[in-house]
């Protein structure tokens, strides 16, 4: 029987750190700074459509984040990070408010899944899996 693959804190507070400059990068519309952290062959899915590789998923963002309004906070809410299939990757699912800070009120909320690989640099996002919350 194979090991059971395992995250160590370390690995598990990296890729939180991922996550939140994520919301970070999309909070101040960088879309830039948002891509550098996934993958180069990374897919985004969901309810925007799906878009394969940093270039398509800069260029999708952009109108996504004008549809929140002028300012909006991207938080993520109680990341659950587990193991993947092997020590280079694992998963994330977590829960994704868009504040309006002006309010304050919640403009949306969704579900989010997203699986990590670990690269040479840092662990970077290779999939987010954006559903509708219900």
């Amino acid at each position: 029987m194979a090991p059971a693959v395992t995250l160590s804190d370390s690995d598990r507070l990296a890729i939180v750190g991922v996550i939140t400059r994520a919301d970070d990068a999309a909070s101040r519309r960088d879309p830039d700074g948002y891509v550098a952290l996934f993958t180069e062959d990374a897919v985004l899915d969901g309810t925007q459509g799906r878009h394969v590789g940093r270039e398509a998923l800069r260029v999708a963002v952009v109108p996504v984040w004008a549809s929140e309004g002028p300012v909006t906070l991207h938080l993520t809410l109680n990341p659950v990070v587990e193991p993947g299939p092997d020590d280079s990757r694992a998963v994330a699912r977590s829960v994704l408010l868009i504040i309006d800070p002006s309010g304050p009120a919640i403009r949306s909320a969704a579900l989010i899944t997203q699986e990590l690989r670990r690269t040479d640099e840092s662990w970077r996002v290779s999939r987010r899996t954006v559903s509708a919350s219900n």
